[in-house]
């Protein structure tokens, strides 16, 4: 195990990358957070970065209601809503349903950390019939409103699901093994365990140069590029960075084994509508195919942020 960096809480730079982060998102309470330092370490066996001090229930609570309102959130959400946003949703849905070799219709999806639904709601419209899991009130009887079936994490070990969706989860959990445990056992044969996530990206030497950065890239809409790999290892939220020889290291402890995932660049849909539509389709496809080449045959192939899991 080794320390990549680490300091107080009070230390300036992340105060002020705290409250950067969450201007525009809730308000930060300080004082829930002194005497704590942010440490973040490196797994020497299977490359995981993580925080050493991962917010525990209570402190998760305050997380997502104070720090992060969730109002905003939800305005956030439906303004993610979009036509593009649906077409990308769409294209990677028909890749994971290709992948297994079944109709929407015949297929049972898992959609776990469900949040407002972008894509649960376009696989219920696809055809596949679409569990989550969730405590929120709002949130459930929102999920229901959209054909989304709720169950308890308790019931998971009773279902059986040709896929399991996690989109930005990971990251996020203070036992990433033992949800990635409960979650592989409920994966039917044929089935595919897609996981995306921030990737690691230049975090180590990013790190190792500048320290840690006092604003947060969000707030920045990542116009300096090359600080965005900070976005994978955000106090308190983002706990858990994977490469893929992380996820591969869970994955072999459930007998699943681990490839990365493909940006769909493969669909070569052109958009002939107007000059602008079409030079606009044109780009997205192209980046799509950049994306695929940089996880074929570049540094993505250890470390792109989209993996799918399969039973050996």
């Amino acid at each position: 195990m080794s320390t990549l960096f680490s300091a107080p809480y009070s230390d300036p730079r992340l105060r002020s990358l705290l409250l950067s982060h969450y201007r525009t998102q809730g308000t930060v309470s300080f004082d829930l957070l002194e005497g704590v330092d942010y440490t973040i370490q490196e797994c020497s066996e299977c490359s995981l970065i993580f925080q050493k001090m991962a917010p525990i229930n209570e402190m998760l609570a305050v997380l997502y209601d104070q720090f992060i309102d969730p109002k905003r959130l939800k305005e956030l959400e439906l303004s993610r809503l979009t036509l593009e946003n649906f077409r990308e949703i769409g294209r990677r849905l028909s890749d994971l349903f290709e992948t297994i070799g079944k109709q929407p219709r015949d297929i049972r999806m898992l959609d776990f950390g469900f949040g407002y639904g972008r894509w649960a709601r376009v696989a219920v419209a696809m055809g596949a019939e679409v569990f989550a899991t969730e405590i929120s009130p709002d949130k459930i009887a929102f999920a229901q409103s959209i054909g989304v079936k709720i169950i308890t994490q308790s019931e998971l070990p009773s279902f059986r699901f040709d896929v399991v969706h996690t989109e930005q989860v990971f990251e996020h959990l203070a036992d990433p093994r033992g949800v990635f445990a409960e979650l592989a056992a409920c994966l039917a044969e044929g089935g595919v365990f897609k996981m995306a996530m921030p990737k690691q990206g230049r975090i180590r030497k990013l790190l190792r140069k500048h320290g840690m950065i006092d604003w947060s890239p969000y707030e920045e809409g990542y116009k300096r590029r090359e600080y965005t790999d900070y976005s994978t290892i955000i106090p308190l939220e983002h706990v858990n960075s994977f490469s893929l020889k992380a996820v591969a290291a869970l994955a072999r402890g459930e007998g699943l084994r681990a490839e990365v995932g493909r940006f769909g660049s493969r669909h070569l849909d052109i958009d002939l509508g107007s000059f602008r539509a079409a030079a606009k389709s044109s780009r997205d496809w192209g980046m799509r195919l950049l994306k695929d080449i940089y996880v074929t045959v570049g540094p993505g192939k250890q470390d792109s942020g989209y993996y799918m899991l399969y039973r050996e």
